[in-house]
């Protein structure tokens, strides 16, 4: 089933190149080139069907995955996700320095050895 998208443009290419082309129109000419222009650029991609025959034993897993999020919502958890993942590492770094253990002097008081 055509979109409302696909058929206009559909139909302003046509109109374009009957009456822009062949009578000469240069305003329906335009219109056909920009409505060619869109169609080119917002085409989606063909649908690919691929079937095999099942051996025995083989089973097939049918799967949906929800498309990734998109506009503020996206960006709001992806933000949330940077600051989890950057107070992370300050915590490591942290509890790295702490672990490092500064040797001390030899003598332990500071006074000469005898």
């Amino acid at each position: 089933m055509a979109t409302l998208f696909e058929r206009t443009t559909r139909t302003l290419v046509r109109r374009g190149i009957r009456d822009g082309v062949l009578k000469g129109n240069g305003r329906w000419l335009s219109a056909g080139a920009v409505a060619w222009l869109l169609r080119l650029l917002f085409r989606r991609p063909e649908r690919r069907v691929v079937v095999e025959r099942l051996r025995l034993g083989e089973s097939v897993v049918v799967t949906h995955r929800a498309p990734p999020p998109f506009g503020r919502k996206a960006r709001k958890l992806d933000k949330q996700a940077r600051g989890q993942a950057k107070a992370e590492r300050k915590q490591i770094r942290t509890e790295r320095k702490k672990a490092i253990v500064v040797p001390s002097s030899a003598g332990g008081s500071g006074s000469a050895q005898e």
